[in-house]
């Protein structure tokens, strides 16, 4: 569905949203500044800001990533988790899948490197940073992050962005506070580690018609590792702003640049008996003997990655009327990425000569967004009308350069890297030559929405409607030929409806639907292989179905419940596959076709506890996922790293009186069913993690973190039987950290 040019139609809606910023001249009730928690003054809050929540556990109660503006967790139509800063810091969690096993049910660990992870069998490979999507090829960093967000299911509608099928993980900055804080940690633990962050907040500068808040966050990490070719090296300096105009006005900055010249990779390979599985008939992966924790396929003097990532956005807002609120929102990021990989390919047959490649690896990534959204809230005696309308517009470019070398075979049993200082003094392709591969893409899209909370008997029944439409294109390059091809530019619409009923406050029940739209060019075969000859391959449709109970209850002054129970029914249709062909001149011939589709259904259970006693608080935490999925064109065949059961809980028991006041003492366990990786299944074992802190003088704490107490160590991703990730086992961090 075309409707013209987007450029067009974006330079008309920014002019419209700028001119009715234009009137928005005089303050009509405080829209956007916090709680000034010097005075307890109670001020009015913008629909596009969450507002503080006082820390209850484990407890959130509101949500942004699930309709763009401001809502509870209850009136949202959709499975939404939230992982608060509490969370985050009693596991000392540096990277997400640390608080993913145990804040969120269905979503499971991809890969280790970065923040690749699954939801209910569809990959989610990009991850969001202030509800945008932020390119990283290593793991996000976390220094300056008050909360995660993950939100579940096609999120073309919600997010603007139609990759996202089975989910989105959503990283929101911390927010400057008008009272002056600020914290200082020093984790430290083995092969050298040492973690620092520090974060300091307060006014900047007041007057009677402004006011400035600021927040400074410095961060870095340093650490060898126990195989030669890993380490650590990390420094992070970020920032942000609050700026108050008047009662009705305010824009927010975030920024940060973040240098990540660590080393990890896939450095681990098979033992050459799990070879031989397939699709339909995979084999159980076992590492190899001589893939121990301390084995490198090469010097660590060869490899390197050195990744730069800075990232600006900027949020302007506006109280236009009573009624309506306005958002301005433009995200930048650049990325530049320079790696060299040393790394195993193929186990052979003798079981311990491990084939090599050496891949000099260069990328280039810049992304600028810009959003415009508006709210409008009509109250009547008997409804509520919340309409939002807006755009999303984007630009990325991307360029990547590689070449793929040949090293040589090492002898796994004894290393021996003495002949790799000749080689790799050498030119070659992509180091001193030129790569062999040279390509990139502009991928720009542009999309606008609308949506519409119909609220009736007291808020009682809600009913939600969304749709947007999109206008993709761009350009793929060939640097090496110079040949330019066009993207595909189709236009397509995608939805989302829902209804809650809220029977009594503390419960909620929904139903959702929603999909992501992907069309598709070419055909499909019709009397042998790539003769073209079928029909044109139709757009794919990612759909969910969802159903689910959402409860937030308090039994009494001191026990708190919460959590929600939810079913799903999520498939992806017309996926390209090859199989047999309908008029195939010889029976048996296969071909291009279109099968009915990727699926996965399930339920899944997310609960809290907080029991509030004399001497102390206890808080739990607990997921549960069950499902079954199935891969396109293959009949009892689970979808690639879909995981069929996943269980968690994290506890912690804080005394707040007697002899022990200040002692934090928790545990958390994890574990998950088998999941086929390719031709292999992974089996992840359970694993237990305890914590302990003790906090005294009001500023001072010490905590401890003993990760994975059996020592497990065990598989994560493999991309060749010779590339393989894992988990090295046992982890203790000491962390000490003052606070203002």
């Amino acid at each position: 569905m075309k409707t013209g040019k987007p450029y067009t139609k974006l330079g008309l809606v920014i002019a419209a949203c700028l001119a009715l910023g234009a009137f928005a001249t005089r303050g009509l009730g405080q829209a956007v500044k916090d709680v000034d928690e010097t005075t307890n003054e109670v001020v009015k809050l913008s629909p596009f800001v969450v507002q503080n929540e006082i820390e209850d556990g484990y407890r959130s109660e509101q949500t942004l990533v699930g309709s763009r503006t401001a809502k509870s967790l209850m009136d949202v139509p959709a499975s939404l988790s939230i992982i608060n800063r509490q969370q985050i810091d009693d596991l000392n969690a540096v990277e997400v899948h640390e608080v993913l096993q145990f804040g969120t049910a269905g979503v499971t660990q991809n890969q280790t490197i970065n923040d690749d992870v699954n939801i209910r069998g569809f990959r989610t490979v990009q991850s969001l940073r202030n509800g945008v999507t932020k390119t990283s090829f290593k793991r996000n960093p976390m220094y300056d992050v008050e909360r995660i967000e993950v939100i579940k299911g096609p999120g073309a509608m919600l997010l603007g962005n139609n990759s996202f099928l089975g989910g989105g993980v959503n990283f929101v900055s911390m927010k400057p506070t008008h009272t002056p804080s600020g914290n200082v940690q020093l984790t430290i633990g083995e092969d050298s580690y040492a973690r620092l962050a520090a974060n300091v907040m307060g006014p900047l500068f007041e007057n009677s018609s402004a006011t400035v808040d600021y927040r400074v966050t410095l961060g870095g990490l340093t650490g060898d590792k126990e195989r030669d070719i890993e380490e650590e090296d990390q420094i992070f300096v970020g920032a942000g702003l609050a700026m108050y105009f008047g009662d009705n006005t305010s824009v927010l900055v975030n920024a940060y640049y973040f240098r990540d010249d660590g080393y990890f990779y896939w450095e681990d390979f098979l033992d050459y008996s799990s070879l031989g599985g397939t699709t339909a008939a995979p084999k159980p992966a076992v590492l190899n003997p001589n893939s121990g924790k301390s084995f490198s396929p090469g010097r660590g003097e060869d490899a390197m990655w050195s990744n730069q990532d800075s990232f600006v956005d900027v949020t302007f807002l506006t109280k236009l009327t009573d009624a309506a609120n306005l958002r301005l929102y433009y995200f930048g990021g650049n990325l530049v990425d320079r790696r060299r990989h040393v790394r195993g390919i193929r186990i052979e047959p003798d079981n311990y000569t491990l084939a090599r490649q050496d891949i000099p690896l260069m990328i280039d990534n810049y992304t600028n967004n810009i959003q415009g959204d508006l709210t409008h809230k009509l109250e009547g005696s008997a409804f509520t009308l919340d309409t939002t309308i807006g755009f999303d517009w984007s630009s990325n470019f991307q360029r990547q350069d590689l070449s793929v070398n040949d090293p040589g075979s090492i002898d796994t049993r004894n290393p021996d890297f003495s002949g790799d200082a000749a080689y790799f003094a050498q030119p070659r392709n992509g180091a001193g030559l030129p790569n062999t591969n040279q390509a990139g893409n502009t991928n720009r899209n542009f999309s606008y929405y609308f949506q519409e909370n119909l609220s009736l008997l007291k808020d009682k029944l809600i009913l939600v409607g969304g749709l947007r439409w999109f206008e993709p294109g761009g350009t793929n390059t060939n640097y090496i030929t110079g040949a330019i091809t066009p993207r595909p530019d189709e236009g397509f619409r995608t939805h989302k409806y829902g209804i809650v009923v809220k029977p009594i406050p503390a419960v909620s029940i929904y139903y959702t639907d929603a999909e992501n739209a992907f069309p598709q060019s070419g055909t499909t075969d019709r009397f042998q292989a790539n003769d073209g000859l079928g029909k044109p391959l139709d757009t794919q449709d990612g759909t969910l179905e969802e159903f689910g109970i959402k409860i937030d209850y308090e039994f009494t002054d001191s026990i708190t419940g919460y959590g929600s129970l939810v079913f799903y029914d999520m498939s992806l249709t017309n996926v390209r596959t090859f199989g047999p062909l309908p008029e195939a001149t010889n029976p048996g011939d296969n071909g291009i076709i279109q099968s009915p589709g990727d699926m996965a259904d399930g339920w899944e259970l997310e609960y809290g506890l907080r029991i509030k006693g004399d001497a102390g608080i206890f808080d739990l935490l607990g997921t549960y996922a069950e499902g079954t999925s199935e891969t396109a064109g293959a009949v009892n065949v689970p979808a690639q790293d879909f995981v069929p059961k996943k269980i968690s809980l994290m506890g912690k028991y804080e005394w707040t009186g007697g002899p022990l006041k200040g002692f934090v003492l928790g545990a958390t366990y994890f574990d998950q069913d088998k999941k086929r990786n390719s031709t292999w299944t992974i089996d992840f074992p359970a694993t237990y993690n305890v914590f302990a802190r003790y906090a005294w003088d009001d500023h001072w704490s010490v905590q401890l973190n003993l990760n994975n107490l059996t020592d497990e160590r065990y598989i994560v991703a493999i991309a060749a039987n010779g590339l393989v990730q894992t988990e090295p086992g046992f982890d203790a961090k000491l962390a000490v950290k003052y606070k203002w």
